[in-house]
This record gives C-alpha cells, structure tokens and sequence, in this order.
C-alpha cells in the first residue's frame, strides 16, 4: 500500500449519488454506523494501541479519534450556522494545534461520547430539515463555495476517512 493509499485509505471525497430524502437518510444512518464501529474499533485498546499510528509521522489512533470528534462537532456547528445565516464563511479550525490542547490527552472514551452526541445531532438535522435547505451556499476559505449537500458529503467522509485510518494502524 502507497503513502497515499494510507493517507486517503477510502479514496477522495465523493458527492452524494443523489440530492433527495433517501440521500440524507442514507447519510444518517452511515454516521450512526460509523460512530458504533469508531467505538468498536478503539473501545478498550491499550496504550500501546492507541499510540500505533498508519503511517509514518501520521496521527495515533488516539489523535484520530480525537480529531474526527472535534471534527464532527465543527461540522455539525457548520451546518448549523449555513442553515441560519444567510451568506456564511466556514471558520476552519487549526486540527494539528487543536491536537496539542489539554483535552486530546483525556481517554479515548471521551472523543467517543463526544462523536456520539454530535451524531444524534446529525441525524436529526438530516432527518428533519427540509432537503430544499441542502441547496443553501457556504464559503470556505480555502475551498470557496460549495453547497450544503457539499459539506455534508465532506463530513460523511470524514468520519469514515479517519476510522479506516485507525483500522490501518492497528492492523499493522
């Protein structure tokens, strides 16, 4: 497997197959499912497997579960903001000093509580906002204008993207 295979373990980011209900359905679900499997992969490890990491100079298992909660979070707090305020600019977070904060050291457990928690949120808000609101616009900085249907593909993936990341460093 190449460095790039191990980087982008699931591939690059996808659009959504459709713009419909069943989509953010689909969605939904996906995350609940790959919160359960993030807890299923991590839950119980030592710390000598949360130290493992898939790569040379890459993430822990512990920093990737850390960070794809911060993460979850602030694009859950993303789609929150492009759904109320017309004209939104994302606010990017800086994810490797966001990995020296005193909260990356608490146990494992707390990044998954976290994920949890900003999955039901998820879901609901999938669930229960008109498909419509998906066509809503945002600014990244860095990336320029995309629609919701856009960041939701992107945090989908996210959460996916980084637990076949901790799935590769504990297979090693």
């Amino acid at each position: 497997m190449t460095t790039d295979d191990r980087r982008f373990p699931i591939g690059p980011i996808q659009d959504l197959p459709a713009r419909d209900r069943a989509a953010l359905e689909a969605v939904a679900a996906r995350m609940e499912a790959t919160g359960r499997e993030w807890r299923e992969a991590v839950s119980g490890l030592d710390a000598a497997g949360l130290a493992r990491s898939y790569r040379p100079g890459g993430w822990t298992v512990a920093q990737l579960a850390h960070h794809a909660a911060d993460a979850h979070v602030h694009g859950l707090n993303r789609l929150k903001y492009a759904l109320t305020v017309e004209g939104y600019v994302i606010q990017p977070f800086a994810q490797e000093a966001w990995l020296t904060l005193a909260d990356a050291a608490l146990p494992v457990e707390e990044a998954l509580a976290l994920m949890d928690a900003a999955n039901v949120r998820w879901a609901a808000l999938l669930r229960g906002t008109d498909v419509a609101q998906f066509d809503r616009r945002v600014t990244h900085p860095q990336e320029g204008g995309q629609d919701l249907w856009r960041l939701v593909a992107k945090h989908d993936w996210h959460l996916r993207h980084h637990l076949a990341q901790a799935r590769l460093a504990l297979a090693d």
